[in-house]
């Protein structure tokens, strides 16, 4: 890991198809979880998501607003 490496970062790691990891700091030990993304419907742009995001959070991208619904562990994108 890089020296510059701070908690929040997000990493992406080449074994883990795809997916980003977000960096954190517990106890002076350094730790991963998976950072979810979902898909914009309208234009197709990956949006990392904020740590804290549930089920019912609303994002907006391409001047649209979509309610996120979370099923077999990843979350998608639906018009609000």
């Amino acid at each position: 890991m890089s020296a510059a490496a701070k908690p929040g970062d997000l990493v992406e790691c080449p074994n883990c198809a795809g997916h980003a990891l977000r960096l954190k700091q517990e106890a002076g030990c350094w730790a991963a979880t998976l950072a979810y993304r979902v898909s914009c419907p309208t234009c197709e742009e990956l949006l990392t998501l904020p740590e804290d995001t549930k089920a019912g959070d609303i994002i907006e991208c391409c001047g649209r607003r979509y309610r996120l619904t979370f099923e077999y562990g990843a979350f998608a994108a639906e018009e609000a």
